[in-house]
C-alpha cells in the first residue's frame, strides 16, 4: 500500500492544513484547528459536526482565493456556465498560490517519478488546471468540472439531490461560518464501512446525511437558491484547498492504490472522470473503511506509573508474549501529529491478532488496537492517532498491554534519547 497520501496529508499539516480534533483534545491557536463532533446518536437539525474551526491569518490566503470561485458555477446541470476572464484570472490566482506549497511539491515529486518525466512549475499549473479545472462531458451534463462538482457541489442528475459537495471548508462555511446557515444535518451515516461504529473515532473525516439550501450561482441573476439532499456524503475534514487538490491529483494521474491509510484510518479514495478526459477529474471522495485505532482513553491510568498487572521492564516483553515493541518515532519532524509511531513485532510462530491490545504513552493516554492480523516476524506500525505528540519529547515510558490488560513489555527512553528529531529509538 503506498504511502504517497499520508506523506501529503503530512506535508499540508505542515503548511495551511489544520488539525481534526475531537472534542475535548488540546487545541493550539497558533496552528489552527476543526473539532469534529460527529455523533453515533441522533441530534437535532441544529447539531455542528465542524463545531469549531480557527485557521490562523498565516494560513488563510489559499481558503480565501478558494472561496472567491464558489459563485462562478451554475447549481442546475441545463444551465451553460458563463466564463468571464475575471473568473478565469480567479483559477489562475488559486493555482499560483498553492504551487510552491509542501503538499504540492510532494505531489509534484511523486508524479516525476512515477511518470518519469521532469515537471517544471509552469507543467505543474498547466496539470493542475487540466485535472481539477477542465471542463467536459460527464453523462447528460455537458459542462462538468472536478473542481465544481467536488469544492461546490452542485444540482446532481436527481433535481432534488447534492452533486459532489467534498470539501469540508465549504460546508463550514454553508453551516454559518459565513454568517449564513445553509446547512441542515441529518445525522451520520457509515453504514458503508466495514467497521461504521469507528467512523465517529476519526476526526480526519465525516460521512453524513444533510440537506443544503443551494445558492442558484450564475443561473440566478438576482439571487437565489434551491433545497437539495444528500442521502449520504463526506468529506476529509483539516486538508487544505491545495492539501485536496494535491491527493486528487496523485489519484487521478497515477497508478497509486485506492485503498490507503491516513493517520491510522484506511479509505478508499473514490474517483471517476470526466468522459474520455482520463486526466480530468469528475470526482473525488474519501470512503472510510476501518481504523487501526478503535478507542483513545484520556482517562489517566498508565502515566509514568503502574496501572495494575505485572509488568516487563528495560524493554523486554513478559513471558511468552506474542507481540513486543522493537522501536518507535517518540520525536518525529514537525509537526508532531500523526507522525509518531511505533513499530510492534510477532515474535512468535504463528499469526496473531492485535485485537484489545493496548497501547500507553508516557502522558497517560491509551489506545486500543483493532484485530490486526500480523503473520510471524512480521511488524505492524502504530501510529499514534492524534494531532499533537503524545510520547514527550523527554524521559518517558511507554507500555504495552495485552487483551487481558496485562502490561508485557515497559520501553523506557531518557532525554538524551527523546530530544534527538526524526531519529528512531530501538527498544
Amino acid at each position: 500500500m503506498s504511502a504517497i497520501f499520508q506523506e501529503i496529508w503530512d506535508a499540508d499539516q505542515s503548511g495551511a492544513g489544520i488539525p481534526a480534533l475531537r472534542p475535548g483534545e488540546p487545541k493550539d491557536p497558533s496552528r489552527g484547528f476543526v473539532v469534529v463532533d460527529e455523533r453515533a446518536t441522533s441530534v437535532g437539525a441544529n447539531h455542528r459536526v465542524l463545531s469549531e474551526v480557527v485557521i490562523p491569518d498565516s494560513k488563510q490566503e489559499t481558503y480565501r482565493l478558494c472561496e472567491r470561485l464558489y459563485d462562478n458555477y451554475a447549481l442546475e446541470r441545463a444551465v451553460r456556465e458563463r466564463v468571464t476572464s475575471g473568473e478565469l484570472q480567479e483559477e489562475l490566482d488559486l493555482i499560483d498560490a498553492i504551487l510552491d506549497t509542501p503538499p504540492i511539491e510532494v505531489a509534484r515529486q511523486f508524479l516525476e517519478t512515477s511518470l518519469d518525466l521532469k515537471i517544471s512549475k509552469d507543467a505543474m499549473a498547466a496539470m493542475i488546471k487540466e485535472t481539477w479545472f477542465a471542463m467536459g462531458r460527464a453523462g447528460s451534463q455537458l459542462e462538468a468540472s472536478g473542481f465544481e462538482h467536488v469544492f461546490v457541489g452542485e444540482q446532481s442528475s436527481s433535481r432534488s439531490k447534492i452533486g459532489g459537495y467534498h470539501f469540508w471548508h465549504k460546508y463550514h462555511l454553508d453551516d454559518g461560518g459565513s454568517g449564513e446557515d445553509r446547512i441542515e444535518y441529518l445525522g451520520t451515516k457509515y453504514g458503508g464501512a466495514q467497521e461504521p461504529a469507528k467512523g465517529i473515532l476519526v476526526p480526519e473525516v465525516v460521512t453524513l446525511q444533510l440537506t443544503w439550501d443551494a445558492p442558484l450561482g450564475d443561473a440566478g441573476s438576482g439571487g437565489g437558491s434551491r433545497t437539495l439532499s444528500k442521502p449520504i456524503g463526506g468529506f476529509f475534514v483539516g486538508c487544505s484547498p491545495e492539501g485536496l487538490i494535491a491527493l486528487g491529483l496523485v489519484r487521478c494521474r497515477t497508478k497509486s492504490s485506492k485503498i490507503t491509510q491516513i493517520n491510522g484510518a484506511e479509505y478508499q479514495l473514490d474517483l471517476h472522470r470526466l468522459d474520455n478526459a482520463p486526466n480530468a477529474i469528475r470526482t473525488f471522495f474519501p470512503r472510510f473503511r476501518r481504523a487501526d485505532v478503535i478507542a483513545i482513553d484520556n482517562g489517566g491510568g498508565g502515566g509514568d506509573g503502574d496501572n495494575g498487572g505485572d509488568t516487563g521492564g528495560g524493554g523486554s516483553p513478559t513471558g511468552e508474549a506474542p507481540f513486543r515493541i522493537v522501536a518507535g518515532m517518540v520525536n518525529p519532524v514537525n509537526p508532531e501529529g500523526g507522525r509518531e509511531f511505533l513499530q510492534i513485532l510477532n515474535v512468535s510462530g504463528r499469526r496473531q491478532s492485535l485485537a484489545d491490545w493496548r497501547v500507553e504513552a508516557p502522558n497517560g493516554m491509551a489506545f486500543t488496537l483493532d484485530d490486526i492480523p500480523v503473520d510471524p516476524g512480521n511488524l505492524f506500525k502504530f501510529v499514534a492517532p492524534t494531532p499533537q505528540g503524545v510520547f514527550r519529547n523527554k524521559a518517558g515510558t511507554i507500555r504495552l498491554r495485552d487483551a487481558s490488560n496485562r502490561v508485557v513489555q515497559e520501553c523506557p527512553y531518557g532525554t538524551d534519547q527523546a530530544k534527538r528529531e526524526g531519529v528512531p529509538i530501538v527498544f
